[in-house]
């Protein structure tokens, strides 16, 4: 995630070591992306795209709502910089026809950037912890089959599913849960692999390289 460090009165990024690990076990190396303004020039270096979770919520403005309640607060700050950085490289990997690979933030930047909407705010009864999966069995997530425990903690959802994708997995309560493309190598997942690290979870990630 992007923030400001008010120690040293400068940006910072910040960035798990388990997704640079499991980048690593799939065969590829990581490479962090810095500049916005590279965004092309990382499109054409790079075998594939990963675009991680983080506390920050997209602005609501990227899919015509305006932020009420807790929206914007300090357990879910917004950060314009991290979504122009996201849209920006997932629209110049689309282009390149490169693999992208989106998870918890990854999966709601992918699902706006193509046209589709969000929960702002579950619901506090319906806000996700870890639960099981219900996987479509002929989509990209088949081996979580249809009671596979995943790593999942969201206040936000999918609401609209964006053009050109289809919806590969739900929770029990029927909240979208996994993601892809239609036609380009774009997929996407709201749990986290990267922490619970299983088989079916490690085989996300070789999709990439």
């Amino acid at each position: 995630d992007d923030g400001f460090n008010p120690m040293f009165q400068a940006p910072h990024t910040i960035i798990s070591s388990n997704y640079t690990k499991c980048v690593l076990e799939a065969g590829g190396i990581p490479v962090v992306a810095f500049d916005v303004n590279c965004a092309a020039e990382y499109a054409a270096m790079a075998d594939g795209l990963l675009l991680t979770g983080g506390m920050s919520d997209i602005h609501a403005g990227n899919y015509g709502q305006i932020y009420k309640d807790r929206m914007g607060g300090p357990n879910h700050p917004l950060n314009e910089l991290r979504d122009d950085m996201d849209f920006t490289l997932l629209r110049a990997f689309m282009a390149a026809g490169k693999p992208v690979f989106g998870i918890g933030r990854g999966l709601q930047v992918v699902n706006v950037v193509q046209g589709g909407s969000l929960y702002m705010d579950l619901p506090e009864d319906h806000e996700k912890e870890n639960h099981t999966v219900v996987a479509e069995p002929d989509s990209f997530v088949c081996a979580y089959g249809t009671g596979e425990q995943v790593v999942s903690r969201h206040h936000q959802g999918m609401k609209s599913l964006g053009r050109d994708l289809k919806i590969c997995a739900k929770s029990p309560d029927g909240l979208p849960e996994a993601i892809e493309h239609t036609s380009l190598p774009v997929y996407a997942v709201q749990w986290h692999p990267e922490q619970s690290q299983t088989q079916a979870d490690k085989k996300l990630f070789e999709r990439l390289i």
